[in-house]
């Protein structure tokens, strides 16, 4: 036998009606209360009159014509008016006119409907019930403890009452920190107030003997403001040319210290990193003896702040294609051991040695030819 599969879709909107018809029953309970209580309802016609009420919106709720159905919504309509009235009539009232300003097909009049249904079945049993009466203070507190239930509680409720708890240390936190900016405002006041007054005066100078320069000659009151503008200007330039200088400098200093390590050095560091069993040790410097044979050559400039691949993409634009797949497969051995740590081994140390000393020995003739 198949299961039937239900969409999450219906069991939200089952799990809304329920809720929503749950809500009319309690709502029911204090309507009846408050009628009671007020004297608004004679209990003798009130029952009949509710129950003919349920039976036509049944009737309408089950019927599929939708004349039939305005007709059962509209005689019910018409029985309410003629009761006296009261927040029961109005909440049925309400309903119902809400059903009908929608079309009373949709889910929204269903439920509408459902609603004014169950609170006129619910209003009836309770005034068919002699011997028990409705007490309103009992009936809010029924519904109080139901809406305490977890599927009706706030789910941040936890966190409002964290807050609530926080509230009061927190505003102490402030207040002190607001004292305490309060006194270094007070202990740096003056002497904001007084950098203020020399800056003032300093203004109140210069204007006033701008002024005067300007009575005595225009001219010489032009020059000395273009000569005063010129030197701020030279000053300006001359410290962003010696930083400019000075970084030149450094950068120069480290294209030269690179190029002073010598790739033979470095392949016998990496000889005897092998012999110890530090192939990891081994493959870098022998990768790095091959990037420096490359510089040699001329194939790429070597910079320590450069990635292998950035000098991949500028062999692949010198080179011919087979040594460049080479040099990348030699590439790609290295960057596996040191950067994805793979455990290195003596082959693929063998293999980038190999390839290193193959350049070198290209670079030689190439460094005795631009030194002669």
């Amino acid at each position: 036998m198949k299961n039937r599969q239900v969409s999450p879709l219906s069991n939200a909107f089952e799990g809304e009606v329920k809720m929503r018809c749950l809500a009319a029953i309690f709502l029911t309970l204090l309507l009846i209360a408050s009628a009671q209580s007020q004297g608004e309802i004679s209990k003798t016609n009130l029952p009949s009159q509710l129950a003919t009420i349920a039976k036509h919106l049944r009737k309408a709720q089950s019927t599929k014509s939708l004349t039939e159905r305005k007709s059962e919504i509209l005689k019910a309509r018409k029985l309410i008016a003629k009761m006296p009235p009261s927040l029961l009539t109005y909440e049925l009232e309400n309903r119902l006119n809400k059903a009908l300003s929608l079309n009373v097909k949709t889910k929204n009049a269903n439920m509408l409907l459902n609603e004014a249904t169950e609170i006129a079945e619910n209003a009836n049993k309770l005034l068919m019930e002699r011997t028990a009466k409705v007490d309103p203070e009992a009936a809010k507190a029924t519904l109080m403890r139901v809406l305490s239930d977890p599927e009706f509680r706030n789910p941040w409720e936890p966190i409002l009452k964290l807050l609530e708890r926080l509230e009061k240390p927190l505003v102490r936190f402030l207040n002190w920190l607001g004292r305490v900016f309060s006194w270094f405002g007070a202990i740096l006041r003056p002497v904001f107030e007084w950098i203020s007054a020399i800056l003032q005066a300093m203004g109140v100078w210069f204007w006033h003997w701008l002024q005067l320069l300007m009575k005595i000659s225009p001219i010489l009151a032009w020059t000395i403001i273009i000569a005063f503008g010129a030197i701020v200007l030279v000053s300006l330039a001359y410290a962003i040319l010696k930083w400019w200088r000075q970084r030149q400098k450094l950068v120069a200093e480290s294209v030269i210290a690179e190029k002073l390590v010598m790739p033979e050095q470095l392949l016998k560091e990496a000889e005897t990193a092998a012999k110890k069993g530090d192939y990891l040790t081994a493959i870098r410097k022998a990768y790095k003896a091959l990037l420096l044979s490359l510089d040699r050559i001329g194939l790429i400039r070597f910079r320590e702040q450069r990635t292998n691949w950035e000098y991949l993409a500028e062999i692949q634009r010198k080179a011919e294609p087979n040594f460049v797949r080479q040099f990348r497969e030699i590439t790609h051995t290295f960057d596996l051991c040191f950067y994805a740590r793979k455990f290195a081994t003596a082959k693929e140390y063998t293999t980038v040695r190999q390839f290193a000393e193959e350049l070198l020995t290209r670079a030689l003739p190439t460094l005795s030819s631009s030194s002669s």
